[in-house]
């Protein structure tokens, strides 16, 4: 194969200069994808949308945060049903892992999550898990009423 100036260039020269476009062909249609899903109407959470705290009956976004009477720290491993967020395709594309942090307010009595507030992780996994995190629960206390306020951790994990 010859360069511009038409002199010979070999093989293993040439395959660094192809893995690098290829890597840019694969960011400029992830970035292509995610405009194309922009421009059909599908709505895109910002990150203030993330990271705003809601109800999970109605979730309706900038809900005021219910006053807790216990601060439990992490009640990842204490739910008796914690379901699993999708790994959105976009994200795998990406090559992005790691955990996401949701801040959580649980009625005692009932043993359901009434609040949520997504604290930390990247906005792509963060809207998955602001997807799932309501169905989340614990064990119900029916004689006491009031709140409890904790952390659940969802980890995303690439398979190797």
């Amino acid at each position: 194969m010859r360069n511009q100036s038409g002199s010979l260039v070999s093989k293993q020269t040439m395959k660094p200069i192809l893995r690098v476009r290829i890597l840019c062909l694969t960011f400029l249609l992830i970035g292509g994808l995610c405009i194309a899903q922009d421009k059909k109407g599908r709505t895109t959470a910002s990150s203030e949308e993330l990271s705003a705290g809601f109800q999970c009956q109605g979730k309706d976004a900038n809900q005021p945060r219910p006053n807790a009477t216990l601060k439990l720290g992490d009640v990842t491993k204490k739910a008796i049903q914690l379901p699993r967020p999708r790994y959105p395709q976009l994200a795998k594309a990406a090559g992005l892992d790691g955990n996401v942090k949701a801040e959580v307010v649980i009625d005692i009595n009932s043993g359901s999550v009434a609040w949520v507030q997504v604290i930390s992780g990247h906005p792509l996994l963060r809207a998955a898990v602001r997807d799932v995190v309501c169905r989340a629960r614990f064990v119900p206390t029916n004689d006491v009423d009031g709140h409890a306020s904790g952390i659940l951790t969802y980890r995303f994990a690439r398979r190797r």
